[in-house]
């Protein structure tokens, strides 16, 4: 009877505790899965070439889950600022909670960096001490700055369930020079632009209008404050011009009477537009929101692969696969009836 009696409280005892470890364990998964959703939280990582812990600040919407794909902001402060004062911009927030976006913004290396805007060092010149360069910040300071965003882009795209097509880059004032600077240099990555003010007009960036060529097709959303003493709104005005003379997927938007500073930082209809902007706009599709036309080429020894056309130039043809890669390849190196596809696709243009 007593061994009886053992051995039904030892079976009771296992099974409690297989229950309460059961309990905890999902209790875990849900608090892994809930951590910061609906904050704006504070996060570091080590910067291996900065040989520095680097902090950034994330916002991931209350609604979010690992079972679906969701849009991206990567938000860029303007000199003398920092991540936290930018992500808390009147209506970033409010409009990623109700539209489930993810936000994040990293600092590019410190107040200062410029995003590798103004190139890849320091330039010690009187013009650059006006713009913030210091002499305590290392040598290579533009090429960390620039580093650091997509450090922290990659860290946010492992770790969280991401629309790869719908990653989008926002920044005001030295914020949207490294928006359109970062913009063209890895143009494959964004679905759209929102250079805010930008600072980028020469010598306080190493580029100008020309670089829009490169960048053609990202839909830009560029916003410019009338009154702006800081970023004249003529500057501004002729990259809109520019835009428009390459037929870009664009929306210049003027505040009449506006500043440099809380016209944009305490403006949520302003973002509010701009979140309907990008709302409407991913990569592959046209600023009419349609879907590609997939299409499964044959090369010439029989190799096939489902793609759309992005463009054709000469002899030929740029291709984008589901994945957004894109391919650059001979025309006479497809079928015959890719040939005459690629004939009519240009008639339609």
């Amino acid at each position: 009877m007593k061994m009886s009696l053992h051995c039904h409280s030892l079976r009771a005892f296992v099974q409690v505790s297989v229950w309460i470890i059961g309990v905890f364990f999902i209790s875990a998964l849900f608090l892994a899965d809930s951590v910061g959703k609906g904050e704006v939280e504070k996060r570091t990582y080590f910067f291996k070439e900065a040989d520095k812990e680097m902090d950034y600040r994330l916002y991931v919407p209350s609604g979010y889950s690992k079972g679906k794909k969701f849009p991206l902001i990567v938000l860029l402060h303007g000199l003398g600022s920092n991540p936290q004062q930018v992500i808390r911009y009147d209506g970033i927030i409010q409009e990623a909670e109700k539209r489930n976006y993810i936000v994040v913004a990293p600092y590019g290396y410190n107040e200062r960096g410029w995003y590798g805007a103004r190139g890849k060092g320091k330039q010690g010149t009187i013009e650059a001490l006006l713009l913030g360069e210091n002499d305590k910040d290392p040598e290579n300071i533009g090429e960390l700055s620039e580093r650091d965003v997509m450090n922290v882009l990659e860290i946010v795209r492992k770790e969280f369930s991401v629309d790869d097509g719908r990653i989008y880059l926002m920044g005001h004032s030295m914020g949207g020079g490294g928006t359109l600077y970062l913009g063209q240099k890895y143009s494959s990555v964004w679905a759209g632009l929102a250079p805010l003010a930008p600072a980028a007009m020469p010598p306080a960036v190493s580029f100008d209008s020309s670089i829009l060529k490169k960048m053609t097709k990202i839909p830009i959303y560029l916003v410019a404050g009338e009154r702006d003493r800081l970023i004249p709104v003529f500057l501004i005005r002729e990259w809109a011009q520019e835009m428009k003379r390459l037929k870009m997927d664009y929306i210049y938007e003027e505040i009449k009477g506006g500043d440099h500073s809380r016209s944009f930082a305490n403006n949520p209809k302003m973002i509010a537009r701009i979140y309907d902007f990008f709302d409407k706009r991913r990569k592959g599709l046209g600023s009419n929101g349609k879907a590609p036309s997939w299409r499964v080429f044959t090369n010439r020894s029989g190799v096939k692969i489902k793609a759309s056309v992005d463009s054709v130039s000469g002899e030929k043809v740029t291709i984008v696969r589901d994945d957004n890669k894109k391919f650059t390849i001979p025309i006479s190196s497809l079928s015959d009836e890719d040939e005459e596809y690629l004939k009519e696709w240009l008639s339609n243009q």
